[in-house]
């Protein structure tokens, strides 16, 4: 099954590091493998599991693009070891693949980011729920200093290795 990697990018001030809640629900576009069919705004999660139809197999989304075909169109969301990471402060307005999609059926093609971001400041404050649907900025109380993450921009490629 393909696999699609989510790669961000932003410009990163007084921020340690930048990472996805392990309870993130992705909220995505998604357009079916072997047609033109697409459907936004898509919430995907690794805490739901759903069986597939005719399978022993689970999924953590699942859905048809025609609601009378018998096929189901699939993902599993990943962290691929060695490839996908948290961002750091060294990371600072370069690519970083940040989770992974593996994918029967579908492919996604566009990230919508929202809370399921939290953030580290420089002088160690933790920000939980960092909601990046716009730029965020707030203050380190122990850095003494404003931190924030602007201009998010996100791309998926399709992931060669194993």
């Amino acid at each position: 099954m393909p696999t699609f990697v989510l790669h961000v990018k932003a410009e990163l001030e007084n921020v340690r590091t930048l990472s996805l809640q392990k309870s993130a629900h992705y909220c995505i576009d998604v357009k079916e493998s072997a047609g033109s069919e697409q459907r936004d705004g898509v919430y995907v999660t690794a805490n739901d599991t759903h069986e597939l139809s005719g399978s022993k197999g689970t999924a953590n989304f699942v859905m048809k693009f025609d609601k009378a075909s018998k096929h189901e169109a699939y993902l599993n969301v990943l962290e691929i070891k060695g490839v996908t990471r948290d961002i750091t402060e060294e990371d600072n307005g370069k690519w970083v693949p940040v989770i992974a999609f593996e994918c029967r059926g579908l492919e996604p093609v566009a990230y919508h980011p929202e809370e399921e971001w939290a953030a580290v400041g420089g002088g160690g404050q933790k920000f939980d729920q960092v909601d990046l649907r716009e730029d965020w900025a707030d203050f380190d109380e122990k850095l003494g200093e404003s931190v924030s993450v602007m201009g998010l921009e996100s791309k998926f490629e399709l992931h060669k290795g194993k």
